[in-house]
C-alpha cells in the first residue's frame, strides 16, 4: 500500500539550489577551512551532533556560496560547540560568519515525486534538477503559463537529491511524495 506525505511548501531563493526534502533544518552561524577540513557552526545540533558518516546537506550560505547544493559527509563532530566538519579542496579560510542551512538526508525512498509550482508565480519559474541546478543548467522548468507541475516516477527515487531554483526569490513549490 503507497502512503502519500504532502511536504510543507518550498521557498526558492533566486540564484541558490535549494533541496525539496530534507531532514531537519539547522541553521548554520559560521564556517572555517583549515587544510582540506571545513567545519560548519551551528546555532543548535542534536545533543550528539551530526554522526560521523552521515550524509548533510548544505544550502542557502551567502558567504561560502560554494557550499551550496553539496552533500557532504561529516568526518568529525563537536556537540558543545555545535561545529560538525567535513572534507573539502577549497582553500583556507578563516572563521567567517554565514548564514546557511544544513539538514540530515532521510532515508527514505519514494515511487513517486510530485512537484508544482506556486500557483501565485505566474511569470515565475521554478527550475528542477539535481544539486547542480541553475537558471542555465535544469531537468524541468516549471511555469503556470506553460508546465505548471513535473511528476518523477521510479521505484526508488531518493528526494533529497531533488533541488529547486527561481526566477524570483519567493517563489514557491508545492512537493507530494507517494512512496
Amino acid at each position: 500500500m503507497s502512503i502519500m506525505r504532502v511536504l510543507p511548501r518550498v521557498s526558492a531563493t533566486a540564484g541558490t539550489p535549494t533541496p525539496i526534502y530534507t531532514g531537519t533544518v539547522l541553521a548554520a552561524v559560521g564556517f572555517q577551512i583549515t587544510n582540506g577540513i571545513a567545519t560548519i557552526t551551528c546555532g543548535s545540533l542534536p545533543a550528539n551532533g551530526y554522526n560521523l558518516g552521515q550524509e548533510v546537506t548544505l544550502w542557502g550560505f551567502t558567504t561560502a556560496t560554494y557550499f551550496n547544493g553539496l552533500t557532504v559527509t561529516v568526518t568529525a563532530n563537536n556537540p558543545a560547540l555545535f561545529q560538525f566538519s567535513f572534507n573539502t579542496t577549497h582553500a583556507n579560510v578563516s572563521y567567517t560568519g554565514d548564514a546557511g542551512n544544513t539538514a540530515m538526508m532521510p532515508m527514505t525512498k519514494y515511487m513517486k515525486v510530485r512537484l508544482e509550482i506556486d500557483q501565485a508565480a505566474s511569470t515565475y519559474k521554478i527550475y528542477v534538477g539535481d544539486k547542480s541546478v541553475s537558471s542555465t543548467q535544469y531537468t524541468a522548468c516549471l511555469q503556470l503559463s506553460s508546465q505548471n507541475w513535473v511528476e518523477i516516477d521510479d521505484d526508488n527515487i531518493d528526494a533529497s537529491r531533488i533541488f529547486i531554483d527561481t526566477s524570483n526569490t519567493g517563489t514557491y513549490c508545492q512537493v507530494t511524495l507517494l512512496g
